[in-house]
């Protein structure tokens, strides 16, 4: 039993004794006073708020599961630092005794932070959506510069006679390193990574027609 129960407790019992507890209406200013007195025990004896805490704490954990962090980092970061400052307060309070103790603040902070994480949570799901269809269209369009690469490699080494004509090894690595970059694309994808996976993805596409220019600028030169 808290120090507040008890002295509560023991105001009734005294009260009880002294016949100021009952239902005449005589002593209908004592009870006013009464139920002033419990009232004021009641908000000064406040509990720490441990379950608006852990709601709060879940938000936030959920907004980082979805990618706030990435997707939404100053909210994000917005969002953490409010709750730091309501588990401050909190300690803050608990410091003080019993009779002192105000968890309004806290209890208004965890209540903002809340509130604020379930916005972020279903904006954070939206962008990380977005992103994955960027991702997979990027992805796409750079597997048809990957492929357009390879068939004017492999289509230039066929109608050319001449080794002086021919793609040089360098070319042909940097063609074989994009397949690898594709690879990681993919990986990225799979890992949730949209952001990255959209600018590899886009790093591929220019590497290609690079390669592409070039290959057609050699076969140029050397003419028919």
């Amino acid at each position: 039993m808290s120090v507040c129960e008890k002295v509560q407790q023991t105001l009734i019992a005294d009260w009880r004794g002294l016949g100021l507890v009952n239902n005449s209406v005589s002593h209908a200013k004592w009870l006013a006073c009464a139920a002033l007195i419990m009232l004021w025990f009641t908000g000064a004896c406040a509990k720490a708020p441990h379950e608006g805490q852990q709601a709060a704490e879940k938000a936030v954990q959920q907004a980082r599961n979805v990618g706030a962090q990435t997707y939404l980092p100053e909210d994000f970061n917005a969002l953490e630092a409010k709750l730091e400052s309501a588990k401050e307060e909190i300690s803050a309070q608990y410091k003080l005794s019993e009779f002192r103790r105000d968890y309004s603040r806290a209890n208004s902070l965890l209540a903002e932070t809340q509130a604020e994480g379930g916005r972020i949570i279903a904006e954070a799901q939206k962008r990380k959506e977005d992103a994955k269809a960027a991702a997979l269209q990027e992805r796409e369009q750079a597997e048809e510069a990957v492929h357009e690469v390879r068939e004017l490699v492999e289509r230039t080494e066929k109608t050319t006679e001449s080794p002086l004509g021919k793609v040089p090894d360098e070319l042909k690595a940097e063609a074989g390193e994009l397949n690898r970059t594709l690879a990681e694309v993919e990986t990225a994808i799979e890992a949730d990574n949209h952001l990255v996976a959209k600018n590899k993805a886009k790093a591929v596409q220019e590497k290609s027609h690079k390669l592409q220019s070039e290959v057609q600028e050699r076969a140029q030169k050397r003419g028919p």
